[in-house]
């Protein structure tokens, strides 16, 4: 008798064991579980990376940029909260990058892989650096960001910069330069009809650079980017420089010829990563 007792109660635990394994889930650790709704859903962004954000913060001088050719271009600075920097003089074309022309640049040293964004990177006035200048006739002012090589009296660069290009208004410029020797694109007229746009340049592993631009994305710590490809390629026109495994990058404002002079480049803050 006992041992029918016994036997019943051994089959009924194991019964009731089998069916509460059949609905029983593996639990995942926090970090499995975000690896796995990254696999599956590859739109997702990887947002681990940490910025360093400048956001020139106050008024003064830029903090902890290294200058080279600092007298093409001495209005340079901080001012409520933004880098601006004043073109009020281009005698001799002093501020211009082209060929073996190298105006002011405000750079950081980075290695690659970096990436790199210039936000509300663009032209202004003097009363106002978020109105862009009325074009008048051929005009060439800009201000963006500049991929330079680790020797700064190279002349060997690569930039994007937005502005009024000619009589082409309201544009993206981009220019490689190797060893003195510029070529030269845009993205057409009217591309970024408030002369200012967000720029993003991503240096790869094998030391090349993506470019990609939006208009500018006022609110980018809360909302999404939707970032273009420069051109739909990312490419630069022409061929680009051969860049080390380190190079400055950074800020320039730039004119060619007095049309269109004062003005001032302006920019709310750059991000900067490397991996």
């Amino acid at each position: 008798m006992k041992k029918k007792l016994y036997f019943k109660c051994l089959l009924l635990t194991l019964l009731i064991f089998a069916c509460s394994t059949d609905n029983i889930e593996p639990l995942l650790s926090d970090e499995e579980s975000s690896e796995e709704e990254g696999e599956n859903n590859p739109n997702s962004e990887d947002t681990s990376n940490d910025f360093t954000t400048d956001s020139f913060d106050g008024t003064g001088d830029l903090v902890d940029y290294v200058v080279n050719n600092s007298n093409a271009l001495p209005l340079v600075s901080r001012v409520n909260g933004r880098y601006r920097a004043e073109v009020t003089d281009n005698t001799d074309n002093v501020t211009l990058h082209f060929n073996d022309e190298q105006g002011r640049l405000d750079a950081k040293l980075m290695s690659f892989p970096f990436e790199f964004i210039a936000r509300n990177i663009g032209i202004g006035t003097l009363n106002d650096s978020q109105i862009a200048p009325d074009p008048i006739n051929s005009l060439y002012i800009f201000s963006g960001v500049q991929v330079h090589v680790e020797t700064l009296d190279s002349f060997n660069s690569a930039h994007v910069v937005v502005g009024h290009r000619g009589n082409t208004y309201f544009t993206i410029e981009g220019k490689n330069t190797v060893d003195g020797d510029s070529s030269v694109n845009d993205i057409g007229a009217n591309t970024v009809p408030d002369g200012r746009a967000d720029i993003r340049i991503v240096g790869n592993e094998e030391q090349t650079i993506t470019v990609y631009w939006q208009t500018p994305n006022l609110d980018y710590e809360t909302t999404a980017d939707n970032w273009q490809l420069y051109n739909e390629t990312g490419t630069l026109p022409g061929t680009a420089p051969t860049f080390g495994s380190n190079v400055y990058v950074g800020l320039i404002t730039y004119a060619f010829g007095s049309n269109g002079i004062p003005f001032v480049g302006t920019c709310d803050a750059v991000q900067m990563t490397e991996q």
